[in-house]
């Protein structure tokens, strides 16, 4: 059986501006918001098992774009989430409504899908998704664990490979659906293994999370034999946010390039992959502004040279494939 990752969006929340005419925004290609899929394939070409992560605007039209997912092979098994905020939940009528209505007009007893998140974010679910999430069998974290815990690997029946969620930290989010005010640590990073490979996906982080970059506030973890930091270490791939090019002068919702390069240094990814692109928080003339992924790419390729960091750095496309096998 082959296992593989499959880009279905890398763009953040700002996927094009209302009214904008920089070059990101003009460009005549199909965007969606950041989301991958593990999909798992059997000898005979067939899709056996499919793991969504996130599944915010366009992501739906991804999915149904991809060979491995037309006519009778479409298929979900588990949807995993980072977060609640809407860039990485506004597919999940269409995504749930037409999965259970494919089920049925193929003469099938719809299966709920299984879907794990932490216990922040399955509270504005409830509140802001109470219909969708009436068609999923939960799987929830049971915790508020800050920033830098190892949490349980979710039970997934897929043998060989392993999704073990990271806390991390991203201030917009991590607030409690009761009170919308209160700190309730919520979202979550991804580590997927095999024997062979390991990918992770780090994105929608703020640019604070020092216990990436400073392994000394991190916190041992799993009986003291790994810490958060050596768990994310080493990847062959690392999926990470990079919203924009400049140096945070504050605390910013989200990760920028200068933010990637500190991580980067830390944890030693053999490729490094830029998504959540946006560019638009740079503001209209710097650099960052308008850029399309094409010129994202040159730019950190430069900088890569310059700084000596670890692997190579590029920005995949829709429909790009990582291979854990």
């Amino acid at each position: 059986m082959k296992h593989r990752l499959i880009v279905n969006g890398l763009d953040g929340p700002l996927r094009k501006l209302f009214g904008c005419d920089c070059g990101r925004c003009t460009a005549p290609v199909r965007q969606a918001n950041t989301s991958v899929s593990l999909v798992s394939v059997n000898e005979a070409g067939e899709t056996v098992h499919h793991i969504l992560f996130d599944v915010g605007a366009g992501v739906t039209e991804s999915l149904f774009d991809s060979p491995y997912f037309a006519g009778n092979k479409a298929r979900l098994d588990w949807l995993l989430l980072t977060h609640w905020h809407p860039d990485h939940v506004n597919g999940l009528n269409h995504l749930s409504t037409s999965h259970h209505w494919s089920q049925k007009l193929r003469g099938e007893e719809p299966t709920a899908v299984s879907l794990y998140c932490r216990t922040g974010t399955a509270g504005w679910l409830q509140a802001e998704h109470s219909y969708e999430w009436d068609f999923m069998l939960h799987h929830l974290s049971d915790e508020n664990n800050p920033p830098g815990t190892l949490l349980p690997s979710i039970p997934i029946p897929l043998d060989g490979v392993t999704v073990t969620p990271v806390t991390v930290s991203h201030y917009g989010a991590d607030r409690c659906a009761a009170d919308g005010k209160s700190t309730y640590y919520s979202c979550a990073a991804y580590v997927i293994e095999t024997a062979v490979s390991k990918i992770v996906l780090l994105w929608d982080i703020d640019s604070g999370n020092e216990w990436l970059v400073n392994p000394q506030t991190d916190v041992p973890q799993m009986n003291g034999e790994k810490t958060a930091v050596s768990f994310l270490s080493n990847a062959d791939t690392l999926f990470i946010d990079t919203t924009f090019w400049k140096k945070p002068e504050r605390r910013m919702t989200h990760a920028g390039f200068h933010n990637v390069q500190r991580i980067v240094r830390t944890l030693n990814p053999r490729q490094t992959m830029l998504t959540h692109l946006s560019g638009h928080p740079d503001g209209r003339g710097n650099p960052g502004w308008g850029w399309t992924n094409a010129q994202w790419q040159a730019e950190a390729q430069k900088v890569w040279a310059a700084e000596r960091l670890p692997g190579t750095v590029g920005v995949p496309n829709i429909g790009d494939e990582f291979l854990l096998n």
